[in-house]
């Protein structure tokens, strides 16, 4: 499988403002570990617009079954929700997509990795509608933050390391190809309580100060 920088945000189908580069390289050591074609093939689908694609049967089995996907396909199925016109669901998976990704970043060791263009591609939209209907983003976020508290992630946190220059260094002959990729297991739980409380007291001062205007 090619190593794709930005890896799910490279869809024609995605309705988004941002404009994306896809830079493609064969991943090596490590790195070729990181198996998400699954994770592929479920964006796919969701994109699928083909009569004969279940969609809704898709979208429901996502929803059920989103801790086993990375946050990328929740991205996707947040912009899939609202081409729909299921705004609030559409934001609650996209701040759930977007906390997740957080927290994966924050147990990465590379920090040049991040989630910058999934934000970039999917957010304006759920981020306009949002910031317009405060009392929804207000009953959403609590529950956003209840969801990732207390769910456990099944994926493969080292997605987020193939947005980093350490895969991409390491593909090209720069960077070694065996490396810890995350921080030890046993500083996951609080960097997640971090990454959750952080995230959460982000938000109250956003809606207090979207309040005043």
């Amino acid at each position: 499988m090619k190593l794709i920088i930005f890896l799910f945000a490279l869809f024609l189908g995605v309705k988004a403002t941002a404009q994306i580069v896809n830079h493609e390289v064969e991943p090596k050591g490590i790195y070729k570990e990181i198996d998400l074609s699954n994770d592929l093939k479920v964006c796919k689908l969701l994109l699928d617009t083909n009569l004969n694609n279940p969609q809704a049967a898709l979208i429901d089995s996502v929803e059920h079954n989103a801790n086993k996907y990375t946050p990328p396909v929740l991205y996707v199925l947040s912009n899939v929700l609202f081409t729909l016109k299921k705004y609030n669901e559409a934001a609650y998976w996209f701040y759930i997509a977007q906390l997740r990704a957080r927290y994966d970043i924050n147990r990465c060791t590379d920090k040049t990795a991040d989630a910058y263009q999934y934000n970039e591609t999917f957010g304006p939209v759920i981020n306009n509608y949002a910031f317009t209907h405060l009392d929804s983003l207000e009953e959403i976020v609590p529950r956003v933050v209840e969801y990732v508290r207390s769910n456990e992630e099944k994926y493969d946190q080292r997605w987020i390391n193939l947005s980093g220059l350490d895969a991409m260094g390491a593909s090209l002959g720069n960077q070694p190809t065996t490396k810890k990729l995350s921080v030890d297991e046993n500083k996951w739980a609080a960097i997640k309580t971090k990454t959750i409380n952080d995230f959460y007291e982000n938000f109250k001062s956003l809606l207090k100060s979207l309040r005043k205007k």
